[in-house]
């Protein structure tokens, strides 16, 4: 195994490789999340707009459920997604969803009735979840083992980015505005990417092998040599034909399986989402030194800056540090804001303004580097390769599920309890994902697929000898 494996870099040393194809490549797919993010955090800068302008007025309630049915509608495509990715191609199940993506923007932007906007909502949703599958799965597939942990990164940082150019719309107070703003980013991905080649990985399960030479050779340079990596991935797709692999199979994965729904659990419902969908009123609410949009906004840059560095972080501390790390400062982060809205009304707090802004920021920033990418980053490091699809989609329904129950009873929660016992939930929650990390999550830096199989069961899940020794590269 190890001398397949030293094999195999020996000979990637031998032939040269250029990688500024993959990261255009993977920069033009991942658009389609930038454009995830614009949806996401849109409900910040616009929904106090309509009261504002009194021309569609919109309730809390209302404004819950447009807030909610982005992650409502993701919930139904994550699992197909997949399967189309299978069939048509990833390139062309992207492009596919773009067009929504870009549409929906201009039915939600001039509607005169809100039953249009939840339409456009829930549509673009079901595009952003179908997004949230394959474009990550395009990315990798088109990445050199050397890069694909960076291209990976780069699907998350352009969710924040999106974020961040949402929040800076609220310098204008038209719907209008903000609406054809945000659909620059679909629109450069339907006009870009039908120059994009496809996955060279789904050629060749389509028994297209010399398209996939010529993809390779686009992607890592004329002068490559494509003889090695093809017939890993000619391997690879026989593995999946044999193993067919669904939901059920995860069965055999009971531990992984639990962790990886424990983090997605504790990454939802410690409040990111609700931080995000409603950064504008909170921040008015609290009565922040700085007006709430230029909050945001700075909220929204230290998001980006955070995840950019994220990827050092990672490699460095390692997965269960860094996790700990970040659900302890995400629930201090918490209980610091549930405090500040206790006192806000029993005392005189104009000398501590600075306060929310300092805590979402924490929260935000130690969210961007821990809670954030690395449940994702370990869907892939705790399960085989033959069952990773399967995990992924798992991993992606629960999430958009979670995300969706945040989004849409945080006004609940507010309304029952207010809002400083609805902030100190959440710190309770991340306060339990402290002890779930310290008791369940394995390491998993540095370590092989089998390594990480016998800690957590004891014993090894058999993983065929060729599949293992590229995977430990």
């Amino acid at each position: 195994m190890a001398l397949i494996a030293q094999s195999d870099e020996r000979s990637s040393r031998e032939r040269p490789t250029t990688k500024c194809a993959q990261y255009v490549g993977a920069l033009v797919a991942t658009l389609a999340a930038f454009s995830i993010g614009t949806y996401l955090s849109w409900t910040s800068s616009a929904l106090p707009l309509y009261n504002a302008n009194d021309t569609l007025p919109v309730s809390d309630q209302e404004g819950s459920w447009i807030s909610s049915l982005v992650p409502l509608g993701a919930i139904p495509t994550a699992i197909p997604a997949g399967m189309l990715a299978d069939r048509f191609g990833r390139k062309r199940t992207i492009w596919a969803t773009t067009v929504p993506l870009f549409f929906c923007w201009y039915i939600i932007g001039f509607a005169r009735s809100k039953i249009w906007i939840f339409l456009a909502r829930f549509v673009a949703g079901a595009a952003c979840g179908a997004a949230s599958v394959v474009v990550p799965m395009f990315t990798s597939e088109i990445a050199e083992q050397s890069i694909r942990g960076l291209l990976g990164t780069i699907f998350q940082l352009q969710i924040t980015a999106g974020i961040l150019f949402a929040y800076a719309t609220a310098f204008t107070d038209s719907l209008h505005v903000i609406a054809i703003l945000c659909s620059v980013a679909p629109a450069l991905l339907l006009i870009s990417f039908p120059f994009v080649p496809e996955s060279p990985a789904w050629l060749v399960m389509q028994g297209r092998k010399n398209e996939a030479s010529d993809v390779l050779k686009h992607f890592r340079g004329a002068r490559y040599n494509t003889e090695t990596e093809l017939a890993t991935l000619e391997l690879r797709a026989s593995e999946m034909r044999e193993a067919r692999p669904n939901i059920s199979d995860l069965k055999k994965y009971q531990r992984a399986t639990c962790v990886t729904i424990g983090l997605m659990f504790i990454q939802q419902l410690a409040g990111v989402n609700a931080l995000i969908f409603y950064a504008k009123r909170i921040l008015d609410d609290a009565g922040s030194i700085l007006n709430s949009s230029t909050s945001s906004v700075i909220v929204g840059v230290v998001q980006v800056i955070a995840t950019y560095f994220s990827t050092i972080m990672i490699e460095r501390a390692g997965r269960k540090l860094l996790l700990f790390i970040s659900a302890s400062v995400m629930a201090v982060s918490m209980f610091t804001l549930s405090g500040y809205f206790h006192f806000q009304n029993s005392h005189d707090l104009t000398s501590f303004s600075w306060i929310p802004l300092l805590s979402f920021a924490a929260f935000i920033v130690i969210f961007s580097i821990g809670f954030g990418p690395i449940p994702w980053l370990m869907v892939g490091e705790l399960f085989a390769s033959k069952v990773r699809s399967a995990a992924s989609a798992a991993a992606a329904m629960c999430n958009w599920s979670l995300a969706f129950l945040v989004t849409k009873c945080f006004q609940d929660m507010v309304d029952l309890m207010g809002i400083s016992s609805s902030f100190a939930t959440f710190g309770m929650i991340s306060l339990i994902g402290t002890i779930f990390v310290s008791v369940m999550v394995p390491e998993t830096k540095g370590r092989s697929v089998e390594e990480i199989q016998l800690e957590l069961y004891g014993t090894q899940i058999r993983i065929p000898r060729e599949s293992a020794a590229v995977e430990t590269r």
